[in-house]
Parts: structure tokens; C-alpha cells; sequence
């Protein structure tokens, strides 16, 4: 059977996907993906099982199909590149939600978690580049949906240590503080029993 040039496609961008913690060929695919910060260990949200991993193909399939090849052959070059060439922007619907199971996801919300964050939860944890076309434009009907025109923010693994206060000298004016200290030496010098002169 002859195969079209949507489904090659389509396929490629599956075996693109981003790795999923315990995937077996994770090594092959995209390094550093999961988490925002390098050195930090990326935790999948619940387990994914044999079924579920297959629901999440044939969604993907389904909605990778109906995308334009340009479009497609555009998401293809940002994930194999993994954002190392500059890519065309992937604009599709905002309001068409995709139900995972019993989640219900937005349609850029699951192309970022498979082809870039697997962990990512909500949309509200990232933040659009500057390099992408709808950069500081509010399109209500379009999203760009390529993965490599968003960064994800990181969060911190412990709050910073609270402000401590320093002692109320250090905080003086210097002209304060230096009479503070001749205040002290002329006690000093008066004590000891000097000249009138010297004090």
C-alpha cells in the first residue's frame, strides 16, 4: 500500500516525541525535556500504562492528521531540531479541547506534552518567546501550538530564606556612628584621668 506524505509525517513526529519518565527509549529522544532547569529530575504525574499510551497515540494521530502538511513538515523541523532551527509558528483553533481519559486537555496544551513537557499540567506554567510570529498579540481564535516557541518557567524547590534584620547600628548614618564612637573615647579618655585639653 502506498503511504502519504501526512502519514510519514505523522509518524515521525510520534517517534519525535518528548520521553516519558521509565519510557525504555528515552535515551534516543530529546535530552533535558522534561524539566526547566538542568540537573533537575523530571516526575511524571501518575504512571502511564499500556492503554493509556495508546489512547494518547491515536488521539495525537487523529489531530496530527487533520493539521496542514506545511504545518506539519513546520512541527517536525522544531521538534527533531529541538528548537535549534528557527521555525514557523503552528497556529491552530485555542477553543478545541481534546479529552485524554478522564482529563480534558487543550489543544496546545497536549502538543507541548507530547512533544515537549510530558509533566506539564497547565498552560499558565509557561511563557511565549520572543522569536515566535504571535508574540505580544492576543488572538482569541489562534494559538501558536509549537512547542519550541514557549519556555517554561521554573519554580523554585525551596523558598528563599526569609530577610534577616542587622543590628540597628549598621543601619545609622556613618556621621551618627562616628559620634556614637567619640562619645565613647572621650568617656574613655575622661576616665583615665587625661588633661581637660584632651577631652
Amino acid at each position: 500500500m502506498f503511504r502519504t506524505k501526512r502519514t510519514g509525517l505523522v509518524r515521525r513526529l510520534w517517534r519525535s516525541r518528548a520521553p516519558v519518565e521509565g519510557d525504555g527509549d528515552a535515551d534516543t529522544r530529546t535530552h533535558g525535556s522534561g524539566g526547566c532547569c538542568m540537573g533537575k529530575s523530571t516526575k511524571v504525574a501518575g504512571k502511564t500504562s499500556a492503554g493509556t499510551d495508546a489512547e494518547l497515540k491515536s488521539l495525537t494521530h487523529s489531530i496530527l492528521k487533520q493539521i496542514k502538511e506545511k504545518q506539519l513538515e513546520g512541527l517536525l523541523q522544531a521538534v527533531e531540531s529541538k528548537g535549534g532551527a528557527r521555525s514557523p509558528c503552528l497556529l491552530l483553533p485555542s477553543k478545541v479541547d481534546t479529552k485524554l481519559g478522564q482529563q480534558s486537555y487543550s489543544l496546545p496544551l497536549l502538543l507541548y506534552k507530547v512533544f515537549r513537557w510530558p509533566d506539564l499540567m497547565d498552560c499558565s506554567e509557561l511563557k511565549r518567546l520572543s522569536c515566535c510570529e504571535s508574540y505580544g498579540e492576543i488572538n482569541p481564535e489562534l494559538v501558536c501550538c509549537n512547542p519550541h516557541h514557549m519556555s517554561r518557567l521554573c519554580e523554585l524547590e525551596s523558598p528563599p530564606p526569609p530577610y534577616s534584620r542587622y543590628p540597628m547600628d549598621f543601619l545609622k548614618p556613618p556621621g551618627e556612628f562616628s559620634f556614637i564612637f567619640l562619645m565613647n573615647v572621650k568617656v574613655f579618655v575622661v576616665s583615665y584621668g587625661f588633661p581637660q585639653s584632651y577631652t
